[in-house]
């Protein structure tokens, strides 16, 4: 299942599985500070026009960027094990 590569530039192979988790964090930490991002600008322009917004609405913002932040810091913590598993080879 977690096949091992070697690449021309390292000489530890990586698997897969690494590889894959580090690009669901990357793309899911993506993906929600942009939405909580694209809420608020939304959100400005709609009140900017005099048009009333849901309260919910509001609260994207609030919860998503803190999940962000937390997502961001889980893919760094994989990147540095990664590397220091790299170095130890």
């Amino acid at each position: 299942m977690a096949n091992a590569k070697k690449t021309p530039e390292t000489k530890a192979p990586i698997t897969l599985r690494e590889s894959r988790v580090e690009n669901i964090l990357a793309f899911m930490t993506a993906g929600v500070i942009g939405v909580s991002i694209l809420t608020m600008l939304v959100t400005l322009a709609l009140l900017g026009l005099g048009v009333k917004v849901a309260p919910v609405v509001g609260v994207v913002p609030v919860v998503g960027l803190p999940i962000g932040v937390l997502l961001m810091i889980s893919l760094l913590i994989t990147n540095v094990v990664r590397k220091s598993r790299e170095n130890r080879g």
